[in-house]
């Protein structure tokens, strides 16, 4: 009876561990399966340095090219790195060993607003150099969705508060309009007076409209000096076409020293005979003047007699 019960407290022991290592087995199953990871799979490791790393934890993915590639394995906070750089430290545990080129470029992005985050790794162009062997990564400084949306909306706060806000300037060109529209109601400026009752300005816009009218028909007819010109009839062009023609062979001859004008303009010894012709008759008409009043009294004198 005793041996019964030490056999069945074995057997029920022996269940429960067989279970346990059972459970054990499939945590340990499925751990592996979550986390990407293979037994005895061959890893890469690599280690970037990023100023910021906007929330990125470990177990995050890494992605090449769209497609999963790894995972970040750990992430350490230090003062003093390779190249006397602060910042964070991050450890990547990929499937496959990249080539980077000098180009190459890291950064974090956010795969949602909640805060979900992978790292993206871009080897570079195939025109650009490969970069050597243990060369130190940097990752570029992540963009913050949440960090950009706050400031967007402070911004747009600003822009609508304040003193040169919009809804500011909203409220002063409300006002001015408002005393624009007060001022066509009294009739003020020009635009008021056309729209004001009064039609004084109407009938003189009229008036000169009428004006205009008729000194068209005026021109159309051909009346007046202005409107000959334009008339069809083109005898007065014709009579200044021949005005000008004969001025312009009047100056011809004159250049060419013809007619008396023109050899008073070329001849210059004609000039100069001319000019002591007038210098004799000026001398003349002085010496009459000065003999005159001479001649005058011998003539009373002896007519005395």
């Amino acid at each position: 009876m005793k041996q019964d019960s030490v056999t069945r407290e074995l057997t029920t022991e022996v269940v429960v561990g067989f279970f346990m290592v059972m459970i054990l087995l499939g945590l340990a199953y499925f751990t592996f399966i979550l986390s990407g990871s293979v037994w005895g799979e061959e890893r890469f490791e690599m280690e970037v340095l990023f100023g910021d790393v906007m929330g990125l934890k470990e177990t995050d993915s890494v992605v090449v090219r769209g497609m999963p590639i790894g995972k970040v394995s750990k992430l350490v906070l230090q003062e003093k790195e390779k190249d006397n750089k602060d910042g964070i430290l991050v450890f990547l545990s990929l499937k496959k060993k990249l080539h980077m080129k000098t180009d190459n470029k890291i950064t974090i992005v956010s795969t949602s607003i909640l805060g979900g985050r992978y790292l993206e790794i871009y080897e570079g162009s195939e025109d650009a150099k490969d970069l050597p062997e243990g060369s130190p990564l940097f990752g570029k400084k992540p963009y913050d969705l949440m960090a950009d949306a706050a400031e967007l909306v402070s911004l747009t706060k600003d822009g609508f508060g304040g003193e040169d806000g919009i809804i500011e300037s909203l409220r002063g060109s409300a006002s001015q309009m408002k005393e624009l529209i007060t001022r066509l109601n009294e009739g003020k400026g020009t635009l008021g007076k056309l729209m004001s009752s009064d039609d004084n300005l109407y009938k003189d816009l009229s008036a000169a409209v009428a004006s205009l009218k008729k000194m068209a028909e005026r021109l159309e007819k051909g009346e007046g000096t202005l409107g000959k010109l334009m008339s069809p009839d083109d005898k007065l062009y014709k009579d200044l076409t021949a005005s000008v023609e004969s001025l312009k062979n009047i100056s011809s001859k004159i250049e060419k020293g013809e007619g008396t004008i023109g050899k008073l303009i070329s001849d210059e010894q004609l000039y100069d005979d001319l000019k002591q012709t007038v210098a004799e008759v000026q001398a003349a008409i002085d010496d009459f003047r000065e003999t005159s009043p001479v001649v005058t009294f011998t003539s009373i004198f002896f007519g005395a007699f």
